[in-house]
């Protein structure tokens, strides 16, 4: 029986529009589900949610900060690269000659003997270890080379992809006009000098009362119907409802809003 009411209710509601000026429904259509924002505007990069400016080359990005990438054959540790391996250059030679002789690169003196000069991209570190060279800019801190680093400035949130629109955090195809969004619906506005009742469109200072007077008639048809169920008067209970059909379709006939 409820269902009935129901069905016979949205029927009668949404029959043809009569030309009453006291009220209108908005008009309304759906512009599909909602999906998370997870785009950076163009020129800008994600990093961890966020967006900033890409670093420039040769650097990589951990938050606002850029970090200098190591070179082939360093290994990262953070903020520094770890060399590869240093190796000895020997015990030394009592004399230039006797070095020079075996050591095609040349020699050189440290204190009273005489070493083999390093390889290309090795430089000495005391009597008789070749380190490796750091890479232009970075400080040699022994074992390691520190990375140099500059800010890339405070990173902002992600958007919607270009032709979408965010409405609370999620994003949208835009309405057409003169529709405006409400998370997966577009709705038309109401006219001038009417208020927004929910879906329904009242002149100003009508929708408090138009709420009570429909929930009261709902709870008269609710009343009726019980008291005809208690009594098993079928007839009773059919007219109830063709009672507060009526009513209601009174309460809620009104026409669509005008779209402008």
């Amino acid at each position: 029986m409820f269902a009935y009411f129901l069905v016979s209710l949205v029927a009668l509601t949404f029959a043809a529009p009569n030309t009453s000026q006291q009220g209108c429904w908005l008009q309304a259509y759906g512009r599909g589900v909602g999906v998370p924002i997870s785009t950076c505007p163009s020129g800008q990069v994600d990093d961890a949610g966020l967006c900033y400016t890409p670093c420039k080359d040769g650097y990589k990005g951990v938050a606002t900060v850029c970090w200098e990438s190591c070179p082939n054959g360093f290994t990262d540790v953070g903020v520094t690269c770890q060399k590869p391996a240093a190796y000895g250059r020997g015990a030394g030679y009592v004399s230039s000659d006797a070095c020079a002789k075996n050591n095609a690169q040349g020699c050189e003196q440290y204190g009273a003997l005489y070493y083999p000069k390093c390889a290309e991209n090795f430089h000495a570190v005391g009597c008789c270890v070749c380190s490796p060279d750091c890479p232009n800019g970075m400080s040699d801190a022994g074992a390691d080379c520190t990375k140099n680093t500059y800010d890339r400035g405070v990173g902002k949130p992600l958007g919607c992809a270009a032709g979408l629109v965010e409405d609370a955090s999620l994003c949208y195809t835009p309405c057409q006009s003169p529709y405006n969004g409400v998370g997966p619906v577009c709705w038309t506005s109401c006219p001038p000098n009417f208020q927004s009742c929910g879906a329904l469109c009242l002149p100003q200072g009508q929708c408090v009362d138009k709420i009570f007077k429909t929930a009261e008639d709902v709870a008269g048809y609710i009343e009726a119907l019980t008291q005809a169920i208690t009594d098993k008067d079928p007839t009773q209970a059919a007219e109830a409802t063709k009672e507060a059909i009526e009513k209601l379709a009174g309460d809620l006939d009104y026409p669509l809003c005008y779209a402008k």
